[in-house]
């Protein structure tokens, strides 16, 4: 046959169809509208099912793709291709409707997560010595946390000097000493107290690497893994009764929305980092690595993907989406224009012609 001859028969006559081909066209275009009912439906893709999942066996995943489709997929569609403004204002709206919906503010944090699940955590937080040890490190070694010992340590000291009378109460004729010259003393506080609040201030300077230090190796070696459990736990006691309204008290719906933009905008910046290209080429290997030579039907499976999950879903959602296409005539067109392209072809008109000489 020519390749004129092969497109002839596979295109349009270019003649209206016969008044034989238009009723086989409808008679078929009845049959497969028989097919789309529900129940016949559901039927029928029970028993191709079962069919189709024997035949996943004898297909690998590297006969149906490879991993650099699947990484220029990623580019195009998570890397390169713009993400809708409107994909923001829905997660912002969302999430403000659930933190300011009622069942959110009135849940309890028990309701959620239970005593036991929160100590298994704690439990696996404290078999990780090493990382628990580095963390105290690096907090310590901010410079904030210089700032705060600092500060806690001045105020606790002047406090202390000012308020305990260390001197008139523990040195023997000082009280009587001090009443005696109280005119000279108060004429003179402005600069005593100058005088020593610049002292604190200059000591506590001088021994801040040593507090420091001290700091490190009082929570390295006096806090047990049982201290640090005991507090954990009393700290579940404290709040495991709170709603979780009252841990969102002081945040509205507008700083919400703000930091689902932050999160947004994090999300555009980091999607052409370098380091998220070798996370997901890195992931892409590594899957077909591991199931490329596997069959299709393994990977289902391992995803706990099976014939009886598929018809569960099929009956659930399937009714409803063939009668609205029913309904609004999409699938009539869509067999109707399908079944058309080989009815009105030559092929069929040429067959026709040869039954009814």
């Amino acid at each position: 046959m020519s390749k004129k001859k092969s497109q002839d028969s596979a295109g349009v006559s270019g003649e209206s169809p016969s008044p034989l081909a238009k009723q086989l066209m409808e008679l078929h275009l009845a049959h497969e509208m028989s097919m789309f009912d529900s129940e016949t439906f559901v039927k029928w893709l029970a028993s191709e099912l079962n069919e189709q999942w024997s035949a996943l066996d004898k297909v690998t995943i590297n006969q149906l793709v490879c991993a650099d489709q699947i990484k220029q997929v990623i580019v195009r569609n998570v890397v390169t291709n713009d993400i809708p403004g409107s994909v923001t204002e829905i997660a912002g709206d969302a999430a403000s409707q659930l933190f300011t919906s009622d069942v959110h503010r009135n849940t309890l944090l028990k309701s959620v997560m239970t005593a036991a699940q929160f100590e298994e955590f704690v439990d696996k937080l404290l078999d990780l010595p090493e990382p628990r040890k580095n963390g105290i490190d690096h907090v310590i070694d901010l410079p904030i946390y210089r700032e705060l010992i600092s500060g806690v340590l001045y105020q606790a000291i002047v406090r202390y000097i000012y308020e305990a009378n260390v001197f008139s109460k523990n040195v023997p004729g000082v009280s009587s000493m001090l009443k005696f010259g109280k005119r000279m003393i108060d004429k003179t506080a402005p600069k005593l107290e100058g005088a020593v609040e610049e002292s604190v201030k200059t000591y506590i300077a001088e021994n801040l690497v040593f507090l420091v230090n001290v700091s490190k190796e009082f929570l390295e070696n006096s806090l047990t893994d049982e201290d640090l459990k005991d507090s954990a736990l009393e700290l579940w006691d404290m709040i495991e009764s709170k709603s979780l309204g009252e841990f969102q008290e002081g945040m509205d719906s507008v700083d919400l929305s703000e930091f689902v933009v932050l999160g947004y905008e994090f999300w555009l910046r980091f999607r052409t980092t370098d380091y998220f290209k070798s996370c997901y080429e890195l992931v892409v290997d590594y899957f077909f690595e591991k199931y490329g030579e596997q069959s299709v039907q393994v990977l289902l499976e391992d995803l706990a993907i099976n014939p009886s999950r598929i018809m569960d879903e099929a009956q659930a959602f399937a009714p409803s989406l063939l009668n609205a296409f029913k309904e609004n005539g999409q699938l009539e067109s869509l067999l109707r224009r399908r079944l058309a392209a080989f009815y009105e072809s030559a092929s069929v008109a040429s067959l026709l012609s040869d039954v009814n000489a």
